[in-house]
């Protein structure tokens, strides 16, 4: 092979390099352990968080898959990734893929994404999802500490499954279930009367006012005032607040008084906070 057939292959391999994206929403960790274990299977992968928005500015292309990492709400979709994949600009032709993580499972969450991504002209190509601990302790106990771990490693597991997916191109569409209960749940319970949820939070005395809980909320709902958290009426029902507070200072009227609070072991709440700038991480 001379110098100009060197030059030549070069080239070509170089316009082709992938250069993934993975937009993720995380707020105790799980969809961010699992956005940067499938970056690890991916070369040159950015990893960006959804809470700071989307911009105007197109992203992907032929040589650059989008991916979106998120966990299930209400067996549906998150009122804050609906709204940045309706608002990412996202151009024609990009292999786009998901990974949802859930407690219960996931319905027809990743139907809900595709019906999104289809109105801009693409579709997901690859999509997957696999159970994670549970962090909605609104609703039930926290997951014991040996079944936290099983749960991540099997997770991880699934997740360089899915990296060796997307970096070979598989085509594995979507199978849509649970169409209607999805859709029900999340009129009825997800995003009717989100502006009067946060209302039931209440602070014990045993909180120190040392803002954590501000610092973690992805869309900055909570205020502190007198060095007390006040929520500002347009919760995610991520429940960040509650799962970071370090003093477990915080509850939801009675419901969660004496139940075990959760994060992913695996983050700090140092991340979570990164993510919440326009710091990729």
């Amino acid at each position: 092979m001379n110098a100009g057939e060197i030059v030549r292959r070069t080239i070509k391999e170089e316009a082709h390099v992938m250069n993934p994206t993975i937009y993720y929403f995380s707020a105790t960790g799980n969809s961010l352990s699992i956005a940067r274990q499938i970056a690890k299977g991916l070369e040159n992968c950015t990893i960006k968080s959804m809470a700071v928005g989307a911009t105007d500015e197109p992203v992907g292309g032929p040589d650059n898959p989008i991916g979106f990492v998120f966990p299930v709400f209400y067996i549906g979709l998150p009122r804050l990734v609906k709204r940045f994949a309706q608002n990412l600009n996202i151009i024609r032709g990009t292999y786009c893929f998901a990974f949802i993580n859930f407690g219960g499972n996931g319905a027809d969450t990743l139907g809900m994404l595709d019906d999104i991504l289809k109105e801009k002209g693409v579709c997901l190509s690859y999509a997957a999802g696999v159970k994670m601990p549970g962090n909605y302790i609104v609703k039930y106990q926290a997951f014991a500490k040996g079944v936290v771990q099983k749960l991540i490693e099997n997770a991880m597991k699934k997740a360089d499954e899915a990296a060796e997916a997307v970096a070979g191109g598989k085509v594995w569409p979507i199978k849509r279930k649970a169409r209607l209960l999805s859709k029900i749940a999340s009129c009825s319970y997800l995003y009717k009367g989100i502006s009067e949820w946060d209302k039931k939070f209440e602070v014990s005395g045993k909180c120190s006012g040392c803002g954590l809980c501000a610092r973690v909320c992805p869309v900055n709902n909570i205020k502190i005032e007198d060095r007390n958290p006040i929520w500002q009426h347009r919760c995610e029902r991520c429940l960040a607040c509650i799962q970071w507070c370090p003093h477990e200072a915080i509850e939801y009227g009675r419901k969660t008084i004496g139940r075990r609070r959760y994060h992913n072991p695996n983050i700090k709440v140092e991340d979570i906070i990164r993510g919440l700038t326009c710091e990729d991480i």
